[in-house]
Protein backbone atom coordinates (compact mmCIF):
# COMPACT_ATOMS: atom_id res chain seq x y z
CA UNK A 1 0.00 0.00 0.00
CA UNK A 2 2.81 2.39 0.69
CA UNK A 3 4.39 1.86 -2.77
CA UNK A 4 1.06 2.58 -4.56
CA UNK A 5 0.66 5.88 -2.66
CA UNK A 6 4.12 7.05 -3.71
CA UNK A 7 3.46 6.22 -7.41
CA UNK A 8 0.22 8.16 -7.39
CA UNK A 9 1.89 11.23 -5.87
CA UNK A 10 4.68 11.20 -8.44
CA UNK A 11 2.22 10.85 -11.28
CA UNK A 12 0.21 13.85 -10.08
CA UNK A 13 3.28 16.05 -10.02
CA UNK A 14 4.14 15.13 -13.61
CA UNK A 15 0.63 15.94 -14.77
CA UNK A 16 0.81 19.33 -13.00
CA UNK A 17 4.13 20.26 -14.68
CA UNK A 18 2.82 19.20 -18.07
CA UNK A 19 -0.26 21.35 -17.58
CA UNK A 20 1.84 24.37 -16.73
CA UNK A 21 4.00 23.90 -19.86
CA UNK A 22 0.93 23.56 -22.06
CA UNK A 23 -0.54 26.71 -20.54
CA UNK A 24 2.62 28.72 -21.26
CA UNK A 25 2.70 27.47 -24.86
CA UNK A 26 -0.95 28.33 -25.34
CA UNK A 27 -0.44 31.82 -23.91
CA UNK A 28 2.54 32.51 -26.16
CA UNK A 29 0.66 31.33 -29.22
CA UNK A 30 -2.31 33.51 -28.35
CA UNK A 31 -0.07 36.56 -27.85
CA UNK A 32 1.63 35.98 -31.22
CA UNK A 33 -1.67 35.58 -33.06
CA UNK A 34 -3.19 38.68 -31.46
CA UNK A 35 -0.11 40.82 -32.13
CA UNK A 36 0.09 39.67 -35.74
CA UNK A 37 -3.60 40.40 -36.23
CA UNK A 38 -3.17 43.91 -34.81
CA UNK A 39 -0.24 44.64 -37.12
CA UNK A 40 -2.15 43.46 -40.16
CA UNK A 41 -5.15 45.51 -39.13
CA UNK A 42 -2.93 48.57 -38.68
CA UNK A 43 -1.46 48.16 -42.13
CA UNK A 44 -4.93 47.87 -43.64
CA UNK A 45 -5.94 51.09 -41.89
CA UNK A 46 -2.91 53.10 -43.23
CA UNK A 47 -3.74 55.58 -45.99
CA UNK A 48 -2.13 54.79 -49.32
CA UNK A 49 -0.63 57.58 -51.41
CA UNK A 50 0.86 57.88 -54.87
CA UNK A 51 4.62 58.34 -54.89
CA UNK A 52 7.21 58.58 -57.64
CA UNK A 53 9.96 55.96 -57.55
CA UNK A 54 12.87 55.24 -59.85
CA UNK A 55 11.99 52.83 -62.64
CA UNK A 56 15.71 52.20 -63.09
CA UNK A 57 18.99 53.44 -61.68
CA UNK A 58 19.32 57.20 -62.29
CA UNK A 59 22.90 58.54 -62.21
CA UNK A 60 23.72 61.75 -60.39
CA UNK A 61 24.04 64.99 -62.38
CA UNK A 62 21.92 63.55 -65.19
CA UNK A 63 18.62 65.21 -66.17
CA UNK A 64 15.69 62.95 -65.27
CA UNK A 65 13.82 61.52 -68.25
CA UNK A 66 10.15 60.47 -68.25
CA UNK A 67 11.10 56.78 -68.58
CA UNK A 68 13.24 57.05 -65.43
CA UNK A 69 10.18 57.37 -63.20
CA UNK A 70 7.13 55.32 -62.24
CA UNK A 71 4.22 55.96 -59.86
CA UNK A 72 3.32 53.47 -57.11
CA UNK A 73 0.77 53.28 -54.29
CA UNK A 74 2.36 52.85 -50.86
CA UNK A 75 1.02 53.13 -47.29
CA UNK A 76 1.66 56.57 -45.83
CA UNK A 77 3.80 56.49 -42.71
CA UNK A 78 6.64 58.34 -41.04
CA UNK A 79 9.17 57.00 -43.54
CA UNK A 80 7.54 58.53 -46.62
CA UNK A 81 5.46 61.40 -45.30
CA UNK A 82 7.79 64.20 -46.39
CA UNK A 83 9.42 65.15 -49.65
CA UNK A 84 7.45 62.69 -51.78
CA UNK A 85 6.25 63.64 -55.26
CA UNK A 86 2.93 62.34 -56.54
CA UNK A 87 3.46 62.92 -60.29
CA UNK A 88 6.55 62.58 -62.49
CA UNK A 89 6.00 65.91 -64.28
CA UNK A 90 7.73 68.25 -61.80
CA UNK A 91 10.76 65.94 -61.65
CA UNK A 92 11.34 65.53 -65.40
CA UNK A 93 14.37 67.57 -66.43
CA UNK A 94 15.60 68.01 -62.87
CA UNK A 95 19.11 66.93 -61.92
CA UNK A 96 19.77 64.59 -59.01
CA UNK A 97 22.50 65.35 -56.52
CA UNK A 98 23.09 61.64 -55.86
CA UNK A 99 22.51 58.40 -57.72
CA UNK A 100 19.03 57.00 -57.12
CA UNK A 101 18.61 53.22 -57.28
CA UNK A 102 15.73 51.35 -58.88
CA UNK A 103 12.51 51.32 -56.79
CA UNK A 104 13.88 54.05 -54.50
CA UNK A 105 11.63 57.01 -53.68
CA UNK A 106 12.57 60.12 -55.67
CA UNK A 107 12.05 62.87 -53.12
CA UNK A 108 12.57 66.59 -53.45
CA UNK A 109 15.61 66.65 -51.17
CA UNK A 110 17.52 64.51 -53.71
CA UNK A 111 17.31 67.20 -56.38
CA UNK A 112 20.51 69.14 -57.02
CA UNK A 113 19.33 72.70 -56.48
CA UNK A 114 20.98 75.44 -58.46
CA UNK A 115 20.49 77.71 -55.52
CA UNK A 116 23.60 76.79 -53.57
CA UNK A 117 24.27 78.97 -50.57
CA UNK A 118 22.86 82.09 -52.18
CA UNK A 119 19.28 80.90 -52.07
CA UNK A 120 18.46 81.40 -55.76
CA UNK A 121 17.68 79.11 -58.66
CA UNK A 122 18.85 79.76 -62.20
CA UNK A 123 15.96 77.92 -63.83
CA UNK A 124 12.37 79.03 -63.46
CA UNK A 125 10.00 76.77 -61.46
CA UNK A 126 8.51 74.99 -64.50
CA UNK A 127 11.59 75.24 -66.73
CA UNK A 128 13.39 72.10 -67.84
CA UNK A 129 16.60 71.41 -69.72
CA UNK A 130 16.47 69.81 -73.14
CA UNK A 131 18.82 69.34 -76.08
CA UNK A 132 17.72 72.64 -77.68
CA UNK A 133 17.12 74.75 -74.57
CA UNK A 134 19.15 77.87 -73.82
CA UNK A 135 22.31 77.38 -71.77
CA UNK A 136 21.47 79.67 -68.86
CA UNK A 137 24.13 80.82 -66.41
CA UNK A 138 24.34 83.07 -63.35
CA UNK A 139 26.87 85.89 -63.76
CA UNK A 140 27.62 88.90 -61.56
CA UNK A 141 27.70 92.58 -62.50
CA UNK A 142 29.21 95.38 -60.47
CA UNK A 143 26.89 98.39 -60.61
CA UNK A 144 27.37 101.33 -58.23
CA UNK A 145 24.22 102.48 -56.44
CA UNK A 146 23.86 105.77 -58.39
CA UNK A 147 23.76 103.72 -61.61
CA UNK A 148 21.47 101.01 -60.14
CA UNK A 149 18.23 102.96 -59.61
CA UNK A 150 19.68 104.47 -56.45
CA UNK A 151 20.61 101.05 -55.08
CA UNK A 152 16.93 100.07 -54.72
CA UNK A 153 17.06 97.07 -57.08
CA UNK A 154 16.07 93.73 -55.56
CA UNK A 155 16.21 90.05 -56.46
CA UNK A 156 13.39 88.97 -58.77
CA UNK A 157 13.25 92.24 -60.68
CA UNK A 158 14.02 92.54 -64.40
CA UNK A 159 16.49 95.11 -65.69
CA UNK A 160 18.07 96.41 -68.86
CA UNK A 161 21.81 97.02 -68.72
CA UNK A 162 23.65 99.91 -70.35
CA UNK A 163 27.34 99.56 -71.16
CA UNK A 164 29.56 102.67 -71.20
CA UNK A 165 32.96 102.07 -72.78
CA UNK A 166 35.82 104.27 -73.94
CA UNK A 167 36.20 104.19 -77.72
CA UNK A 168 39.82 104.85 -78.67
CA UNK A 169 40.11 106.50 -82.11
CA UNK A 170 43.48 106.14 -83.92
CA UNK A 171 45.43 109.37 -84.38
CA UNK A 172 45.36 109.22 -88.18
CA UNK A 173 41.56 108.95 -88.09
CA UNK A 174 41.20 111.64 -85.44
CA UNK A 175 43.35 113.98 -87.58
CA UNK A 176 40.58 114.07 -90.20
CA UNK A 177 38.42 115.96 -87.72
CA UNK A 178 35.44 113.57 -87.71
CA UNK A 179 36.03 111.20 -84.82
CA UNK A 180 37.74 111.58 -81.49
CA UNK A 181 38.34 109.42 -78.43
CA UNK A 182 35.49 109.57 -75.93
CA UNK A 183 33.05 107.43 -73.96
CA UNK A 184 30.07 105.82 -75.67
CA UNK A 185 26.93 104.39 -74.02
CA UNK A 186 24.31 102.01 -75.37
CA UNK A 187 21.65 99.65 -74.06
CA UNK A 188 23.31 96.29 -74.54
CA UNK A 189 21.50 93.61 -72.53
CA UNK A 190 17.74 93.42 -72.05
CA UNK A 191 15.40 91.40 -69.85
CA UNK A 192 18.00 90.27 -67.33
CA UNK A 193 16.44 88.80 -64.19
CA UNK A 194 18.21 89.63 -60.92
CA UNK A 195 18.72 86.33 -59.08
CA UNK A 196 20.44 87.78 -56.02
CA UNK A 197 22.21 90.88 -54.78
CA UNK A 198 25.09 91.55 -52.41
CA UNK A 199 25.94 95.22 -52.09
CA UNK A 200 26.89 96.49 -55.54
CA UNK A 201 27.18 92.94 -56.90
CA UNK A 202 24.14 91.86 -58.91
CA UNK A 203 23.81 88.21 -59.94
CA UNK A 204 21.72 88.01 -63.10
CA UNK A 205 20.53 85.21 -65.33
CA UNK A 206 22.02 85.34 -68.82
CA UNK A 207 22.87 83.06 -71.70
CA UNK A 208 26.37 81.67 -71.78
CA UNK A 209 27.27 84.00 -74.69
CA UNK A 210 26.14 87.10 -72.79
CA UNK A 211 27.84 85.84 -69.63
CA UNK A 212 31.10 85.61 -71.57
CA UNK A 213 30.76 89.20 -72.82
CA UNK A 214 30.02 90.53 -69.34
CA UNK A 215 33.00 88.67 -67.92
CA UNK A 216 35.28 90.17 -70.58
CA UNK A 217 34.03 93.73 -70.17
CA UNK A 218 34.54 93.59 -66.41
CA UNK A 219 37.99 92.08 -66.75
CA UNK A 220 39.10 94.66 -69.33
CA UNK A 221 38.37 97.57 -66.99
CA UNK A 222 37.28 99.64 -69.99
CA UNK A 223 33.55 99.50 -69.34
CA UNK A 224 31.03 100.38 -66.64
CA UNK A 225 27.48 99.15 -66.24
CA UNK A 226 24.24 100.96 -65.47
CA UNK A 227 20.83 99.39 -64.88
CA UNK A 228 17.30 100.49 -65.72
CA UNK A 229 14.37 98.79 -63.98
CA UNK A 230 11.69 97.23 -66.17
CA UNK A 231 7.99 96.85 -65.29
CA UNK A 232 7.22 93.22 -64.56
CA UNK A 233 4.55 93.16 -67.26
CA UNK A 234 6.85 94.51 -69.99
CA UNK A 235 8.70 91.63 -71.63
CA UNK A 236 9.20 93.33 -74.99
CA UNK A 237 12.63 93.50 -76.61
CA UNK A 238 13.46 97.05 -77.70
CA UNK A 239 15.08 97.56 -81.09
CA UNK A 240 18.41 99.05 -80.04
CA UNK A 241 19.91 99.29 -83.54
CA UNK A 242 19.33 103.07 -83.65
CA UNK A 243 20.05 103.73 -80.01
CA UNK A 244 23.31 104.78 -78.41
CA UNK A 245 24.65 107.98 -76.92
CA UNK A 246 27.79 110.08 -76.95
CA UNK A 247 28.22 113.60 -75.64
CA UNK A 248 28.18 115.17 -79.10
CA UNK A 249 25.15 113.12 -80.19
CA UNK A 250 23.20 114.38 -77.19
CA UNK A 251 24.29 117.95 -77.92
CA UNK A 252 23.13 117.60 -81.52
CA UNK A 253 19.91 115.72 -80.79
CA UNK A 254 18.60 118.07 -78.10
CA UNK A 255 20.20 121.30 -79.26
CA UNK A 256 22.32 121.87 -76.19
CA UNK A 257 24.02 125.29 -76.49
CA UNK A 258 27.70 125.14 -77.33
CA UNK A 259 29.86 127.29 -75.04
CA UNK A 260 31.32 130.34 -76.80
CA UNK A 261 34.44 132.35 -76.12
CA UNK A 262 33.80 135.35 -73.93
CA UNK A 263 34.31 138.17 -74.70
CA UNK A 264 33.59 137.65 -78.39
CA UNK A 265 36.44 137.98 -80.82
CA UNK A 266 38.00 134.60 -80.84
CA UNK A 267 41.34 135.74 -79.46
CA UNK A 268 42.92 136.61 -76.16
CA UNK A 269 41.49 139.72 -74.55
CA UNK A 270 43.58 142.42 -72.91
CA UNK A 271 44.15 142.33 -69.22
CA UNK A 272 45.43 144.95 -66.82
CA UNK A 273 49.19 145.15 -66.64
CA UNK A 274 50.78 143.66 -63.57
CA UNK A 275 51.36 145.94 -60.62
CA UNK A 276 55.10 146.53 -60.28
CA UNK A 277 56.69 147.27 -56.95
CA UNK A 278 57.78 151.04 -56.90
CA UNK A 279 61.26 151.62 -55.37
CA UNK A 280 61.58 154.13 -52.51
CA UNK A 281 62.74 157.68 -53.63
CA UNK A 282 66.41 158.64 -53.09
CA UNK A 283 67.17 162.06 -51.42
CA UNK A 284 70.27 163.88 -52.79
CA UNK A 285 71.73 166.87 -50.75
CA UNK A 286 71.85 170.14 -52.71
CA UNK A 287 73.73 173.46 -51.98
CA UNK A 288 71.52 175.60 -54.21
CA UNK A 289 67.86 176.26 -53.73
CA UNK A 290 65.55 174.24 -55.87
CA UNK A 291 64.12 176.03 -58.91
Amino acid sequence: MEMEYKDTNRRGKAVLVLGIVLAVIAGGAAFFLINNAQQQAGQRDLQKVSVVVAARDIPARKPIEPDDLIVRQVPLDATNGQGVVAEPGPLVGQVLAVTVLKDQLVTTNLIASAAGGGGFSILQPNETIGPDSEAWRAVSLTIPDPQAVGGLLQAGQTIDVFVTATVNVPLELAAKGIYYTDRSTKITYQNLVILARSGTYYIVRASIAVSEEIAHLQASGNATFSAALRPQQDVRTVDASRLGATTNLIITRYGLPIPETYPAGGGAFATLPPILETPAPTVTPSTSPAP
